[in-house]
């Protein structure tokens, strides 16, 4: 069992601090010296309980039913409790292999209802975000930003940077912006990455309650009625991954509703919406895809998300480097060398057989310097040689050695962090 005591403020009531206990068969799954917090830029201590319980409540409820324990809390937001017994069951049905016992008992449920009529939405800057923004672009939606999910804790210099790039982009500035921290993808340990037959927790599971549940506060402070989470993927794709329309739209708190936008888009028809927005409004705005440790630009425009991105924007006849990137010509032999390191999966073979698709389609794309030589690199994508390297990759994952490598990592701690000093050093 793990059983939430108390729920304190800190910091002028902006930080929200969980108290729980965890019985010793549980404590392996929960990092002691890191309870989770939820922290917000304004005071929320206001709130009712049964609404801040939430953003606890949205992190350890899936590690409850993939493990097999009960969490117990004193009070939940009625709207919430049964969003929850829903979301376990689409866990449950999507793989029938796992037995889902975990269960929450709340001592009381309450209804609560949110005191405002206003939008916000989840923005993290990259292409899935700006393609909903301009979706909802009408609404002025205010934009929430969370610390802890993309972007490091410790690491404050991209936060800083990525703050101020919010603060300063001139399409943005109609949008009130509120930032949250939470340490969602470090107060549990790796034995919750071992609850699955793959690894993947975070993109598998955790992140589209994570993420929506840490707007509940926040929401009942702002008066949002409408939450909007932008796809990752698209129904043209059948892939497990925590964040669906099927999962997202059942959360609800106090009233509120969820809108899973852009699952009918592909990553690339999202590409084409914000290369026609900028050209139709004549608005030049960077798109921040890439959270590389390498990176030292606005994006580092050498790695797959960066690359597939950029290729997105030279198919739409654009310049990439109006867009946050900085690339020239060389870059199809970029990518091509990045390509061939690591391994590959389901959904990132997909989203380069779209370009592939796209590169068909179109005659006229954008040029650096030399458009046949260009042109040849171009044909190279019509004929599938991306993807079907990628298939031989997904055919040979090695992915019992990517577990053993895993779990290596994470019991001798102290190999990572020498290898990560030994890369920085050269």
């Amino acid at each position: 069992m793990v059983k939430l005591q108390n729920i304190s403020y800190s910091e002028e009531g902006k930080k929200i601090n969980y108290a729980y206990d965890i019985d010793p068969q549980t404590q392996k799954f929960f990092d002691k010296d890191q309870p989770f917090y939820s922290k917000y830029d304004i005071d929320v201590s206001a709130v009712p309980e049964s609404i801040a319980v939430i953003p606890f409540l949205s992190n350890v409820m899936p590690i409850a039913w993939f493990a097999g324990f009960t969490v117990e809390v004193n009070e939940i937001d009625e709207d919430f409790y049964n969003a929850l017994q829903a979301i376990k069951t689409i866990f449950q049905d999507r793989d029938t292999s796992y037995e889902l016992k975990g269960d929450l008992k709340a001592n009381k449920l309450v209804k609560n209802e949110t005191p405002g009529d206003k939008t916000s939405m989840l923005f993290s800057g990259g292409v899935d975000a700006y393609a909903t923004y301009i979706r909802v672009y009408e609404k002025v939606p205010d934009l929430v930003t969370i610390l802890g999910a993309d972007i490091e804790i410790e690491d404050q210099k991209q936060w800083t940077e990525f703050t101020n790039f919010l603060e300063n982009e001139q399409l943005l500035q109609k949008n009130r912006k509120d930032y949250i921290e939470t340490n969602l993808r470090t107060f549990y340990t790796y034995q919750v990455e071992l609850l699955l037959k793959d690894l993947g927790w975070w993109g598998k599971v955790q992140h589209g309650l994570a993420l929506i549940g840490a707007l509940a506060p926040l929401s009942f402070v702002n008066g949002y009625k409408e939450i909007y989470i932008a796809s990752s993927y698209t129904d043209h794709i059948d892939i497990d991954w925590g964040s669906t329309p099927e999962m997202d739209e059942k959360i609800s708190w106090a009233g509120v509703s969820v809108f899973h936008d852009g699952y009918e888009m592909k990553r690339q028809d999202k590409v084409d919406l914000i290369t026609q927005f900028a050209a139709h409004t004549d608005t030049k705005f960077k798109l921040r895809v890439c959270y590389s440790e390498l990176r030292t630009e606005f994006n580092c425009s050498n790695c797959e998300k960066c690359f597939r991105t950029i290729l997105g924007i030279i198919l739409n006849g654009k310049n990439p480097n109006h867009y946050g990137f900085k690339v020239d010509e060389g870059v199809y032999d970029k990518i091509y060398a990045v390509l061939n390191l690591g391994g590959a999966s389901k959904g990132v073979q997909y989203f380069w057989w779209e370009l592939m698709e796209k590169a068909k389609k179109v005659d006229n794309f954008f040029v650096f310097n030399n458009k046949e030589a260009e042109t040849k690199q171009i044909d190279r994508i019509r004929k599938g040689e991306i993807h079907d390297r990628l298939q031989q990759k997904i055919n040979n994952p090695n992915k019992g050695k990517h577990r053993i490598r895993f779990i290596i990592r994470n019991k001798f701690p102290w190999l990572r962090d020498l290898y990560r000093k030994i890369r920085y050093n050269n």
